[in-house]
């Protein structure tokens, strides 16, 4: 699971993301039983084995 701020509301979720997010890339998150799309603003979170496996996650509307 990783804490994802949507930047515009400040609003904080928790979100499973079992993909591996780059700061700039478009995801589809869904909220309230809608799917959405957002940009990576920021991505933290430790690197094993090469790949990142994020804790927090920033994002803004498309």
């Amino acid at each position: 699971m990783a804490k994802v701020i949507f930047i515009d509301t400040g609003i904080e979720e928790e979100h499973e993301i079992d993909f591996e997010v780059r700061a700039g890339q478009a995801i589809t998150l869904i909220r309230d039983g809608v799917s959405k799309k957002y940009i990576v603003d920021i991505v933290s979170g430790p690197i094993y084995e090469s790949k990142c496996h994020p804790t927090l996650i920033r994002v803004r509307e498309t």
